[in-house]
């Protein structure tokens, strides 16, 4: 079938007049390329406008993105049939094209195509570290993106033994709006390539500082870190977590995160103000004016049950409250800030917790218990007042994915975690939505590893677009 890419191209040349008015800066409503990118300032504005679009539905904002996607798709979260039931759909895996309910393909390759406007037109500037920088964002902000949309609509190269050579996405290079590109032709291997030589060249030119919401030179090497565990790439995962030098936020701060009173932890967010109006903290639940929060989504009976008393974890990602008389155990990592509108909160793309995370299994991974004890220890000495440790073996590895499954819980990482791993989706056949397991559960507990589902569809909107595509270019189930 077709691709998206297309219908993305048209959308941005038909509405890039509203992408202007989402800079902030100067109204650069329909100007054309010669117009807007004549100047620092027009570079600036463009650059704006790129990050804007990750408050947008689809990656952080209304609608599901990576923010909610990953954990309704997995084993973390459970509907509540109490709530408003969005996205059932995805949470029973019976998404189809047509009603795709994962908004990412769209709005991924509308920051890339907004990326490469800048890029089709850098040598407008002056040689410098101001166009070196310009050019680096646009090229890490575009790796970043196919990134995100490969690992959603593709296999992971570590999923599978046939993964690298499966199906890929078009990387788009250029802005080329009449353009009607094909997935067939692409795979998974070259399309990661692709990604990591962007990284690198966005890593080698950027600045160490581009402000809060802006992506750096830690940044990048944090997301490296993580691209190259998806490939299974172990020594290139420890020499760029080495390079980084970051704090696991303390036992202290781990609540402060969810307030935005502590970032030191945080190596790339999505800026997200009162005045944006983005409550992306809606995708899980609603609090109302008397407090009470109603959930869309649950923390599942099972996970819950992994957080020990003595892990300051169990109190500051989950809250467990009242709502219409019922007790639930509700995600609390984006309740909102201690003033100011409820849900709105920063999104976290990467935290150096994950690199540490990335760290211990790739040292895992080679045989070297004793360095990956040491990454894993950085954040359980922060986590619990006491653990025993120790561990050697397959133990250790099992000990690794606990703590990635407890620390970053819904956060857009469980789904993709099973996916790389090539490990099924279990869901509780008995437990229900209450906090001490009662109530309904899940209608769809399995999802085994070799499904056709782990590759979400390619939207119908997108088929639609392009009528250079087969059904070939569909992935397959679909």
């Amino acid at each position: 079938m077709k691709n998206i890419y297309s219908i993305v191209l048209v959308l941005i040349t038909l509405s890039f007049a509203s992408c202007e008015d989402e800079i902030n800066v100067i109204p650069y409503d329909g100007l054309t390329d010669e117009q807007l990118f004549q100047n620092i300032n027009g570079f600036e504005a463009a650059t704006k406008g790129v990050y804007s679009e990750f408050r947008e539905s689809g990656y952080y904002g209304g609608g599901i993105g990576l923010l909610g996607g990953p954990d309704i798709l997995a084993d973390n979260l459970l509907l509540n049939p109490q709530g408003r039931t969005t996205q059932q759909e995805l949470f029973e895996w019976r998404n189809t094209a047509v009603d795709e309910a994962f908004g990412l393909y769209e709005r991924g390759y509308r920051i890339i195509s907004r990326a490469n406007r800048i890029l089709d037109n850098i040598e407008n500037l002056d040689n410098g570290d101001a166009k070196d920088n310009y050019e680096a964002e646009a090229k890490a902000v575009r790796a970043l993106a196919h990134f995100d949309i490969a690992r959603t609509y593709c296999k992971i190269p570590t999923q599978s033994a046939d993964a690298n050579n499966s199906l890929g996405i078009y990387y788009a290079m250029a802005y080329q709006p009449t353009e009607m590109p094909r997935r067939v032709g692409t795979t998974v291997s070259g399309v990661y390539q692709k990604i990591i030589t962007d990284l690198l060249e966005a890593k080698a030119k950027i600045a160490t500082d581009n402000g809060i919401g802006r992506l750096n030179k830690t940044a990048v090497n944090a997301i490296l870190s993580r691209v190259y565990l998806y490939m299974g790439n172990d020594d290139k995962v420890i020499e760029v977590a080495n390079e980084l030098v970051a704090p696991v936020a303390s036992k202290a701060n781990f609540g402060k995160v969810w307030l935005d009173e502590y970032d030191a932890n945080i190596l790339f967010k999505i800026l997200i103000t009162e005045q944006d109006e983005v409550a992306i903290g809606t995708t899980y639940s609603q609090t109302g004016s008397n407090g009470e929060i109603r959930s869309e989504y649950v923390v599942s009976y099972e996970l819950f049950q992994l957080y020990t008393d003595n892990d300051i974890r169990k109190s500051t990602s989950i809250e467990t409250g009242v709502f219409d008389e019922d007790i639930y155990n509700q995600v609390s990592k984006y309740l909102g800030r201690a003033t100011g509108n409820k849900n709105v909160v920063h999104a976290k793309y990467i935290r150096m917790e994950e690199v540490l995370l990335n760290k211990a299994e790739a040292y895992a991974n080679k045989g070297m218990g004793t360095e990956a004890r040491a990454a894993l220890d950085l954040i359980r000495n922060e986590r619990y007042t006491s653990y025993t440790g120790g561990e050697t073996g397959t133990a250790l590895k099992e000990a690794i994915q606990l703590e990635r499954r407890l620390e970053l819980a819904f956060e857009g990482d469980r789904f993709y975690t099973l996916k790389r791993l090539g490990k099924d989706i279990t869901r509780s056949a008995i437990h229900g939505e209450y906090a001490d397991g009662t109530g309904t559960p899940a209608n769809k507990t399995a999802l085994l590893a070799n499904d056709f589902r782990w590759q979400l569809p390619i939207p119908q909107g997108a088929i639609d677009a392009n009528t250079s595509l087969t059904n070939e270019d569909q992935n397959p189930g679909y």
